[in-house]
């Protein structure tokens, strides 16, 4: 499993996710690899970037190269909504062929026309793609969210069903408005940890937030009993609605090497 994040406020949209990519036969890992790349602009000078998640490749073809064939089919006067409609048209015949369980992306920038920024999520499965347009100033995660859910809301997104069942399995006898007393007992204590600050953040800010959720997802994973599902340099581009896209992190295409060789000071 690899996490991802795309943050739309209206300065722009941000992109993030970690590195990390398994190799799998019949289900099986029987490989972890730590350099992948997930996030990409949409060729040059572009003022539309991608972010995936879910499956490494698509068989045969790499994400990179499914990128460059969107370049090929996008120009100035293509909406964010059209790119992504031309990324369907690109991936959903390849998840069909090769029977791909499942692969998302975030489409993001700006139209030309209006600057107005937009962010689009695609999940494909087999027979099956669903498209989502990202409220502004909400931050959408893919992958293993609940970690950052327990720092940021106080509490396992997974508490509220969990405790829920529990009581009703020990109390054996229970009332027919007991769901509605839980629920509104639970809305109750736990709303005032959700509250949320100012949401449409500015650009910088928006950067910070996408960072922080990958990097606490990243070292919960590390640090976690078995084989972590995420992990690797995390990656964070964006795209402001008066420029191109830019990069605030971004590996080196000498990354896997200088891993291995660290800077001590003696």
């Amino acid at each position: 499993m690899s996490i991802a994040a795309a943050y739309l406020v209206s300065e722009g949209v941000v992109l993030g996710a970690d590195s990390s990519t398994t190799v799998s036969i019949k289900g099986g890992v029987v490989q972890l690899l730590d350099h992948s790349q997930k996030v990409f602009e949409v060729g040059e000078n572009s003022r539309l970037g991608v972010c995936t998640w879910g499956a490494g490749n698509l068989g045969k073809t790499s994400h990179r190269t499914i990128v460059a064939q969107l370049a090929d089919n996008v120009n100035l006067k293509t909406t964010v909504e059209e790119a992504t409609n031309k990324l369907s048209e690109l991936v959903a015949p390849i998840v069909d062929k090769e029977n791909i369980p499942f692969v998302g992306y975030y489409l993001g920038g700006w139209d030309s026309e209006s600057h107005e920024p937009s962010c689009f999520r695609i999940d494909f499965k087999p027979k099956e793609v669903t498209k989502e347009a990202l409220k502004l100033g909400l931050c959408a995660f893919s992958g293993n969210a609940s970690f950052f859910t327990r720092v940021f809301r106080g509490f396992d997104p997974l508490l509220k069903v969990n405790l829920k069942g529990e009581l009703k399995n020990k109390l054996g006898n229970v009332p027919e408005n007991f769901d509605t007393i839980f629920d509104e007992v639970f809305n109750r204590i736990s709303i005032p940890l959700l509250t949320a600050g100012f949401q449409d953040l500015p650009i910088r800010e928006a950067i910070d937030f996408v960072y922080s959720y990958l990097h606490i997802t990243v070292k919960a994973e590390k640090f976690k009993f078995g084989a972590p599902t995420c992990g690797g340099p995390i990656e964070v581009g964006f795209v402001s609605s008066d420029r191109c896209f830019r990069w605030v992190r971004h590996k080196l295409f000498d990354s896997a090497i200088t891993e291995q060789e660290g800077l001590y000071v003696k």
